[in-house]
């Protein structure tokens, strides 16, 4: 069964401990919203490869295109056809994940 969001880690202090960094292949099928969740101990900056997407931060949804401040709650939201491709990047080598 696929997972109706995935990452695929293409760079993080797990892969290299001096990576600084990390960086995912992020895919979000049609009609799927992410949960809820922030990362408080960095910024993530999301480039869209294909599909349409809207992030959530805070209450606000916006179409997305640019990232998303440290600390700040958020979702994606695919609300095209076809499942939505981006990739994500970290501004920390281990990022942490909080669901909200």
């Amino acid at each position: 069964m696929n997972e109706p969001v995935t990452m695929e880690w293409l760079m993080e202090d797990a892969i290299d401990n001096r990576a600084g960094l990390s960086l995912a292949r992020m895919s979000v099928d049609v009609d799927v919203t992410s949960p809820l969740h922030h990362h408080p101990n960095c910024t993530e900056t999301i480039h869209v490869l294909a599909g349409e997407i809207k992030q959530r931060i805070g209450e606000k949804w916006i179409k997305m295109s640019s990232g998303v401040p440290k600390n700040a709650k958020h979702q994606t939201r695919n609300i095209g056809n076809a499942p939505a491709v981006m990739i994500v990047a970290y501004s920390a080598g281990k990022r942490e994940y909080i669901p909200d």
